[in-house]
């Protein structure tokens, strides 16, 4: 049995051929309650299962490369600052929600490690600026490439056309729950004033 998932799909997903653990699970709650929607909880829980399975595979790449996640959000976020690589230690914590204490004990340990250097800055001489070393920019990148590899052979089990329809499903659960997010802070703020 193929089911088409709307006017504007361009892949068919098939039936599944053998039940997961989320199969097992739906059938006892559809006797259990009766009145849950088991679609949206089959929806909700493989996608908690298949993080669960995608952070024990990062936190696998992290340990390989001797970096904590912490560590490694704030390479990639020195990369993704294009060359030279480099942000204040204020923008830093800014960008990846630090505390300025905590963002300096995790310099002081990536600088320890060879991965990040603290320079002067040229704009304002009471000021610092992080720059990612090539050491620094070779972990991320390595790392980076490892978690790719893994997330590949899980992904590999859906063809192109089934990529494409996941993420444009995924991309409309996310819009709507930034949309429902944002409402509720809007709410909260109403009623806090």
């Amino acid at each position: 049995m193929e089911k088409k998932t709307g006017a504007s799909a361009t892949a068919t997903v098939a039936a599944p051929a053998a039940e997961d653990h989320v199969d097992r699970m739906l059938l006892v709650w559809k006797r259990e309650l009766p009145d849950l929607d088991l679609a949206t909880e089959g929806i909700v829980e493989r996608i908690q299962k298949l993080q669960r399975y995608l952070d024990r595979a990062m936190n696998e790449t992290l340990a390989e490369f001797k970096l904590d996640r912490g560590e490694w959000w704030l390479l990639g976020a020195l990369r993704r600052s294009g060359p030279p690589y480099r942000k204040s230690p204020g923008k830093l914590a800014e960008d990846i929600g630090l505390s300025s204490g905590a963002m300096t004990n995790r310099l002081d340990r990536l600088e320890d490690a060879g991965l990040i250097r603290r320079l002067p800055d040229p704009d304002d001489r009471r000021a610092l600026q992080v720059e990612l070393t090539d050491a620094g920019w070779q972990a991320w990148q390595d790392s980076v490439g490892a978690q790719a590899r893994k997330e590949a052979l899980v992904a590999s089990a859906l063809d192109p056309e089934e990529k494409e329809l996941l993420n444009g499903l995924l991309r409309r659960l996310m819009l709507e729950f930034e949309s429902q997010s944002g409402k509720l802070a809007h709410h909260e703020e109403k009623a806090a004033s």
